[in-house]
């Protein structure tokens, strides 16, 4: 008689199926071990051990501070739209300055972007974060309705994920995009670059479940002084 298959392989099965049928895609932040444990109806030590042996084979990745995610397949496509992985190599330790925080009407593009109405209002904000060997310039747009209490302080002290985190929805899906820009008015005004010089533009949507927008950011970098790495911790 075979031995009775434990019930955290069982969870750790069900999940891998989740993966396969893309139900949990490539990249994609899953349940974090607290909602799984919900899901599955069962107790912490048992999700902890399906999602450690899932770890070592592999197919999730454990992600500090934010949560599980599904692991990025490399190719071609994707490798700009996984989520969390377009980093920085030198921007430890960075002070951060806040330039502009406000609330304005989305125009077109923004209301676009977000899935709301023209007219509906975000908040706008702009800081430039410096370091000895690196500095970036951030614009990052939230619906206020989403985050009624946002306030400049929030924005001081916490990271952007946390911050995008803060609001009504959670979240679930980031993609990026990088490009090789010229710097204008606004790369020289904050970062004091010379008109032309390269910079990188890293733009990247925030998405809560269902693919709902939940916010924006633009970074932008000197090219001739960034590194970027593809960060699969």
């Amino acid at each position: 008689m075979s031995a009775k298959q434990p019930l955290f392989e069982k969870i750790a099965n069900e999940i891998k199926d989740k993966i396969e049928r893309e139900e949990y895609k490539a990249g994609m932040l899953m349940p974090n071990e607290k909602e799984l444990q919900e899901i599955f109806s069962s107790s912490r030590t048992t999700i902890r051990r399906a999602v450690d042996l899932l770890v070592s084979e592999g197919l999730i990745l454990r992600k500090n501070g934010v949560g599980l995610y599904v692991q990025p397949k490399l190719t071609a496509q994707n490798i700009l739209e996984m989520t969390g992985v377009m980093k920085n190599s030198t921007t430890e330790d960075l002070k951060k300055e806040i330039k502009d925080f406000y609330i304005r009407k989305a125009g077109k593009f923004y209301a676009s972007m977000l899935q709301i109405k023209e007219n509906e209002l975000i908040y706008y904000i702009k800081f430039v974060q410096k370091s000895k060997l690196s500095m970036t310039l951030d614009v990052l747009i939230l619906p206020l309705r989403l985050y009624p209490d946002l306030q400049v302080k929030d924005v001081q002290i916490i990271n952007t994920i946390e911050l995008v985190n803060s609001g009504k929805y959670k979240l679930f899906e980031l993609q990026q995009e990088l490009q090789l820009i010229l710097a204008g008015n606004e790369q020289i005004k904050h970062m004091h670059m010379q008109e032309g010089a390269p910079v990188f533009k890293l733009s990247s949507v925030f998405f809560a479940e269902r693919k709902t927008p939940i916010a924006i950011q633009n970074r932008y970098e000197d090219a001739k002084s960034t590194k970027y790495v593809v960060d699969f911790n």
